[in-house]
């Protein structure tokens, strides 16, 4: 685990402590436990990072493919896209994650590999001009390879991403 993702790990910690008066969602400990993380700790670990996410159905449950999930998600995910927007240096929507209705697969959303971030001139601008373009998928989408190993699959609507 990356010292960034340790440090908002603690932050969130202290936050949650804080509003909820317990910190008892944060009962293990990230750099031992490897485990995806639950909807309340990645949703407080994007909050306090400044990372926006977004619903077309205002929820967060998993087997709801109208809501943005991001219960089990795993944490070299989280710590991807944090990498990404500091070095980008772009706002980032997320729209996507661990719900139900994406692709299946061992890298897929429900596996916790991948999320959706909305497109704007930032983004796609970072994209194309710093990552290598691979090809296109069999449904159209460019794909470009981040140095990290990271592939960003530019669909119609946002960008879908792969944390390697």
């Amino acid at each position: 685990m990356s010292i960034r993702l340790t440090v908002i790990t603690g932050c969130a910690m202290a936050f949650s402590a804080f509003t909820a008066g317990t910190a008892h969602a944060w009962a293990h400990d990230r750099k031992t436990v490897s485990g995806p993380l639950r909807q309340q700790e990645a949703s407080a670990l994007l909050r306090i990072a400044g990372l926006r996410w977004i619903s077309s159905g205002h929820c967060t449950r998993r087997s709801n493919p109208h809501c943005t999930s991001l219960d089990g998600l795993r944490p070299s995910t989280l710590d991807g896209v944090l990498q990404f927007r500091e070095a980008s240096r772009c706002g980032l929507v997320i729209s996507g994650g661990t719900e139900r209705g994406h692709s299946r697969g061992g890298l897929s959303h429900g596996a916790g590999y991948k999320l959706d971030v909305l497109p704007s001139h930032c983004v796609n601008r970072y994209v194309r001009h710093h990552y290598q373009r691979l090809h296109r998928r069999g449904d159209g989408a460019a794909v470009y390879r981040a140095p990290g190993r990271s592939l960003f699959a530019r669909e119609p609507s946002h960008w879908d991403i792969t944390f390697l």
